[in-house]
């Protein structure tokens, strides 16, 4: 998900303008004081690891709040909190903390703060968003202080990938914005909604303090202002935060280094399979072919990009590679419109066939994504309006199924239990992320299977029938998934690019003599 407000865009000309000037100012910058200034293209709409379900405020949690298990560079449950576990039999997962275990008050962390830390996510009062992650948790146990023992109702083959959840101490409330006291490598310090996060290193962290002491998280939603800041040094980390047009200038800069890596995260464009029109499969399809996602690829994200057949990411274990893509066919597209009862009322005249609505977020370049798709639509005679929405509201209407069509991009998926919680009939919002409202029999009857299957092979088998039910029915249309870009000043290291987006390695990074510029920034394709 990458959000942005809309402000007034000054434009190349005028941003190389700003380069000129500011090349000739000298000034001492935050990288000179020790300090990692992040920018994220959008404010969080929680800090909360209960409830955050939105990518920036997951994001600044994976730096804040320390879980049982995180995820390695490449998806795999590694420890955290936890530093051993073990599942004696199919219902059964044993945790064995760390020994010496703080908050960042000081608190001692214990096996009863994890254990409220489900406990209350579970409690239905809450309605944490997260509760149906853990339908399947029938009690939890904490035999001493360093032992968590979860007991299940049911096997459930996804459960290591879902304790990668923040633990809070013990009788934490929830208190709207303010972020309530975590164990990772950084403190919270300071939030200001719509303005930024102050962090301190956590002298008490397991691992040992990060060497960068101090870190700013600034929102900063406008892409050109990002793009000011990191060419003036008043910002000097940008993870996918800077545009494709303007990658090549940030490596003229002098200041600035851009790395490149493959992407994990799938953007999609979902469906109100609510609506009348939307409902039918036909239509639903005849959208999907009249989208030209090479030519959006190769003109907006410059070739930083794959088209994705399935929401789930690239080379994730269930992936099932013989999908057929959906081709570009407007021809096909407007006999399928026929079909289902929208012909073109007027021949080559104005009227449309069908006309609806297009929620995106303010990010100027979802915007243009946007207003392409728009475009293609239109040859088809389907006239859509684009309503561009400050993320919290976009993000709540999406939630509540106010929409009918809006694109998002599904971030850090690491089990594909995602089709149950994105396409199960019984994972609508707040117990799920099935928005669009889809229901299909076997797809429940498969993903229900899948997650008490504890065999890899023969879960996989399911998760690639369900891959084609999806792409028969196309409840969303996968569209591609974008290359990861890191815009960062030279004289940082140690962060490691993966195709989540995980800000894990922030505790890691150093600020050393700048990196000799590099031979090439990665290819466009």
């Amino acid at each position: 998900m990458d959000p942005t407000p809309h402000r007034t865009s000054p434009g190349f000309p005028a941003i190389a303008a700003v380069l000129i000037l500011l090349a000739g100012c000298a000034q001492r910058l935050p990288v000179d004081e020790g300090r990692l200034v992040i920018a994220l293209p959008g404010t969080p709409v929680s800090v909360d690891p209960r409830v955050a379900t939105d990518a920036y405020g997951e994001q600044i949690l994976q730096m804040t709040h320390a879980s049982l298990l995180r995820r390695d560079a490449a998806g795999n449950p590694a420890p955290d909190l936890a530093e051993t576990w073990e599942s004696p039999d199919p219902l059964t997962y044993v945790f064995r903390l760390r020994p010496g275990l703080r908050f960042h008050d000081g608190r001692p962390l214990t096996s009863a703060d994890v254990r409220y830390t489900f406990e209350w996510i579970l409690d239905p009062a809450n309605r944490s968003p997260h509760r149906a992650l853990y339908r399947h948790v029938a009690g939890i146990g904490t035999p001493d202080a360093r032992t968590v023992v979860f007991r299940l109702s049911e096997p459930y083959a996804p459960f290591l990938s879902s304790v990668t959840r923040g633990i809070v101490p013990a009788g934490s409330p929830a208190r709207g914005y303010t972020p309530p006291v975590g164990a990772g490598p950084y403190r919270i310090e300071e939030v200001t909604p719509d303005g930024e996060a102050l962090l301190s290193a956590f002298d008490g962290h397991y691992a040992g303090p990060p060497a960068i002491r101090a870190v700013t998280v600034k929102f900063v939603p406008d892409s050109n202002v990002r793009f000011l800041e990191l060419s003036a040094g008043s910002v000097n980390f940008a993870l996918n935060g800077v545009d494709p047009d303007l990658l090549p200038a940030a490596g003229k800069t002098g200041r600035l280094v851009v790395e490149e890596a493959p992407g994990g995260n799938v953007t999609y464009l979902g469906f109100n399979l609510r609506d009348p029109a939307l409902g039918d499969m036909r239509v639903r399809r005849a959208i999907a072919m009249a989208i030209d996602r090479e030519a959006i690829v190769r003109s907006l994200w410059k070739g930083r990009a794959d088209l994705a057949e399935s929401i789930l990411p690239p080379g994730s274990w269930a992936q099932d590679d013989h999908i057929a893509p959906v081709p570009f066919d407007p021809v096909q597209a407007r006999l399928l419109l026929d079909a289902a009862g929208y012909r073109d009322p007027d021949g080559n005249g104005p009227l449309p066939r069908l006309s609806l609505t297009y929620k995106t977020s303010q990010n100027e370049q979802r915007r243009r994504v946007a207003a392409a798709i728009q475009e293609q639509l239109r040859q088809v005679g389907i006239s859509v309006e684009i309503q561009s929405l400050e993320w919290g509201t976009f993000f709540s209407d999406v939630k509540k199924g106010n929409f009918q069509l809006y694109s998002l991009t599904w971030v850090g998926i690491g089990d594909p239990d995602i089709f149950h919680h994105a396409f199960h009939s019984g994972s609508a919002p707040p117990d799920g992320a099935n928005r669009g409202g889809y229901s299909n029999p076997e797809v429940n009857r498969l993903t229900e299977a899948a997650r008490r299957e504890i065999s890899r092979g023969k879960r996989r088998e399911m998760y690639r029938r369900v891959q084609k039910i999806l792409a028969r029915d196309l409840p969303v249309f996968p569209l591609w998934v974008n290359r990861n870009v890191l815009v960062r000043d030279r004289r940082l290291s140690g962060f490691v690019l993966t195709p989540d987006e995980s800000y894990v390695s922030v505790a890691s990074m150093r600020i050393g003599p700048p990196t000799p510029p590099a031979a090439s920034t990665g290819a466009p394709r």
